[in-house]
């Protein structure tokens, strides 16, 4: 079975219950959204981008060698991921945002050191200013220090 497909039955399986959850949480109106509003539309885009990974006739034909690279890119965002959980709080968001998206693109996407360093550092960056100071959400600090007041 193709990669694609596995990771389509994957994205239904896990947002049906989701959607199911979210609908009890109740949906709410467009002017008042309930709690169960945003969990919903995201697991209804799951559901729907997951059933057309599965329908979807033969993609793209790839040599039969390639799946296994791919399953090894799938293993290695998927170990990121999880680091990027366990480094949170030690070492704090900017860094590790940083890391993790240096990661994901040096060895998922095979850009150059170059281009993987500098958007992995102005990503990071951006997205703390976007969460830190737009929207004030409480970030784990680590190991950088910040500007007093964010």
């Amino acid at each position: 079975m193709k990669v694609e497909r596995c990771l389509g039955i994957i994205a239904v399986v896990v947002a049906t219950p989701v959607a199911l959850a979210a609908w009890r949480f109740g949906v709410g109106t467009p002017r008042s959204p309930g709690a169960g509003f945003w969990p919903l539309t995201i697991a209804c885009v799951m559901l729907v981008l997951g059933s057309i990974l599965v329908l979807r006739p033969n993609p793209d034909e790839r040599p039969e060698g390639d799946s296994d690279s791919r399953w090894a890119k799938f293993g290695i965002s998927l170990a990121s991921l999880v680091f990027y959980i366990a480094l949170l709080e030690a070492l704090g968001y900017l860094l590790t945002t940083g890391l993790m998206l240096l990661v994901q693109l040096r060895l998922v996407e095979n850009r150059s050191w170059r281009s993987s360093i500098l958007i992995a550092a102005l990503a990071s960056v951006i997205s703390l200013v976007v969460f830190k100071v737009l929207l004030k959400v409480s970030l784990p600090l680590g190991l950088i220090p910040l500007p007093p007041g964010w």
